[in-house]
């Protein structure tokens, strides 16, 4: 299967530090059995995936290409998430709890990545990681920005899992 690496930021990122097909570790034993480098086309397509299925619905206004300013509404996310959370928790119990994918897996899920995509986010503005996030570490970060700040996206790849 496919999906995408998006590489987010705070800042702009410079040239020499967008995330590219060589950035992460592929292979035996990684999460990416190997990444590779997508169109302009692909890219535009992309962008618009992560804004409007990705990303929570209003969260976000794509500014011209790369730019993402935030709107606000972090507060009823995350109590989404707390309820998802739960939800998924009253499932786990003494007799499913070890099942290979199971209750304990399926809260673990939701847990790591309450945006349920394949998707990973490369949170870095250096290419020094080796690895993407899933949408848990992303959402930690959108939940301290303020109303009008900026996100940029970098690099983006797809990867095969």
């Amino acid at each position: 299967m496919h999906a995408k690496v998006y590489q987010i930021t705070k800042h702009r990122v410079d040239e020499d530090n967008i995330l590219n097909e060589n950035t992460l570790e592929q292979g035996e034993n990684t999460d990416y059995d190997y990444c590779s480098e997508i169109s302009e086309e692909e890219r535009t397509e992309s962008i618009n995936i992560l804004v409007n299925n990705i990303l929570p619905k209003g969260m976000f206004t794509l500014v011209g290409s790369d730019e993402l300013v935030f709107n606000g509404g972090t507060t009823e996310w995350i109590h989404n998430w707390v309820n998802a959370i739960h939800e998924k928790s009253e499932d786990v119990n003494v007799g499913n709890v070890t099942h290979w994918i199971g209750a304990a897996y399926q809260l673990k899920k939701v847990i790591n990545n309450p945006l349920g995509t394949d998707s990973h986010f490369y949170l870095s503005e250096t290419t020094t990681q080796t690895y993407g996030e899933e949408s848990a570490e992303l959402m930690r970060m959108v939940c301290k920005l303020r109303i009008g700040e900026r996100l940029y996206i970098g690099g983006i790849i797809d990867y095969h899992f």
